[in-house]
């Protein structure tokens, strides 16, 4: 007999089991309690957030909890005007035999799209208008719906789960399964889940095969999930796709900040495509998703986001003549390495303003690093006399000196004259406390003597 993978083992059979997104599930249990009274204002709601963070679970868990038929569909699969009024309209409209109540769930929603999917999101609309069943819709962008459908919803976000929340649910699973465990095990699966309890819940399962207690060193035989290999896979898809669809599809297959996905896009046409036409219309597209992105942040206004992945996809897809059917090696975006190398560099100078501020610098670390240091690296670099100061004050490493200086030539001679004074001064007072010695000891001889 196969076993339940322990995602769906462990599936929350009641609202109250759900794993985090307090706020959200209490704004469910309200609506459904409001058709108990009747039709509500809002006949559906639609659920959206990033994977893996408890939307369908709590779907599922309403109906259980509320005794509820559940209608499923697959928005995604099945997304034709003539399908959706037939499966869907019907059961939303009609009782059952025994006058059961059912509630529709519809998952993946955001694989609609008005033109090509043949009115789609125009049949949901008008099923919420006629519906006298409650209705869940499942997305992870919402926004990339038609405001229409979204305005005939409610709207109740589920947010990325915290690591406290995650391993909480890790230690229930391993206590049902009798298997011990490490925290810090735990903490670190939960970390690299990334918000996604599903994905937390599969990488702890493929740990705890054959094994009665999981420690850090059980942990180390998963890696971070290939985000990398993710996004060639999405890229790939994207550059090649042959229709605008398949396009969008591939874009809605990782779960990646869109500005991490842009960069990768752009860093990546000149290796795809070959016409220079092809890359002028592909840049032309991602400089106006850019902008989309930008009006984002600057008016946080969301709306802006369907747009913006618009053009990245099927923007981007749609600029090449045909599709390639070579095989491109895609690279990093070099933008990510130079800010990646920003930063550390960033990291290395901190000690040193610290050392800066102990000494009587009165400003932030931050000012210390950008403003003064560039001034102060020049002078020491044209003025060893200077370097030397400056080390001597500041009391400043060999380390120190070479992230400064960037010459270890001259940090050698500074530190080999240091080295020699410090040889010096150790000579001296070992000199000084021989002395002192032979003192003491010819005075405890002359005091014996003359006693």
């Amino acid at each position: 007999m196969n076993k339940l993978p322990w995602v769906e083992k462990y599936r929350p059979k009641k609202l109250s089991d759900i794993v985090g997104n307090r706020d959200a599930i209490i704004t469910l249990r309200k609506w459904i309690l409001e058709w108990k009274k009747g039709i509500p204002k809002y006949k559906a709601v639609l659920l959206h957030g990033p994977p893996g963070v408890g939307k369908t679970s709590a779907a599922y868990a309403l109906a259980n909890e509320f005794g509820y038929e559940k209608i499923e569909l697959n928005a995604s699969d099945t997304r034709t005007y003539r399908i959706l009024k037939r499966i869907i309209g019907e059961a939303s409209s009609s009782k059952t035999l025994f006058d059961e109540r059912r509630i529709i769930i519809l998952d993946e929603v955001d694989g609609l799209h008005a033109r090509e999917d043949i009115g789609g999101a125009k049949a949901i609309e008008e099923i919420i208008k006629k519906t006298r069943q409650p209705i869940i819709l499942i997305a992870n962008d919402a926004y990339s719906l038609p405001k229409s459908l979204r305005d005939k919803a409610m709207m109740i976000e589920f947010k990325k789960l915290s690591v406290t929340d995650i391993v909480k649910a890790l230690e229930n699973i391993c206590r049902s399964e009798k298997i011990d465990y490490d925290l810090r095990a735990l903490q670190i699966i939960a970390s690299r889940a990334q918000g996604d309890l599903r994905s937390a819940i599969n990488d702890l399962e493929a740990i705890a095969i054959g094994r009665k207690k999981i420690t850090i060193k059980d942990v180390d035989l998963i890696s971070y999930r290939d985000r990398q290999l993710q996004i060639f896979e999405v890229l790939a898809r994207i550059f090649k796709a042959e229709t605008i669809n398949k396009a969008r599809i591939a874009m809605m297959q990782i779960d990646e900040e869109p500005e991490t996905l842009l960069a990768w896009i752009v860093e990546n046409i000149p290796k795809e495509y070959e016409k220079i036409d092809e890359i002028v219309r592909a840049y032309d597209y991602v400089s106006r998703a850019d902008i989309f992105l930008g009006r984002i942040y600057k008016r946080q206004d969301f709306a802006f986001l369907s747009y913006a992945t618009e053009l990245m996809s099927a923007g981007v897809a749609m600029a090449k003549d045909k599709a390639y059917r070579k095989f491109t090696r895609y690279s990093y975006p070099e933008v990510f390495k130079l800010l990646s190398k920003r930063k550390e560099e960033y990291e290395k100078k901190v000690p040193i303003a610290q050392k800066l501020k102990k000494r009587g610098v009165h400003f932030s670390i931050r000012y210390i690093i950008h403003e003064l240091l560039p001034i102060v690296e020049e002078r020491l670099r044209r003025d060893i006399d200077f370097a030397k100061r400056f080390v001597r004050e500041f009391q400043l490493s060999k380390e120190n000196a070479k992230i400064l200086l960037k010459d270890e030539n001259i940090v050698e001679k500074i530190f080999a004259e240091k080295e020699v004074k410090k040889e010096r001064k150790v000579i001296v007072k070992r000199k000084e406390k021989r002395e002192e010695k032979e003192k003491k000891d010819r005075q405890t001889t002359l005091g014996k003597y003359f006693k």
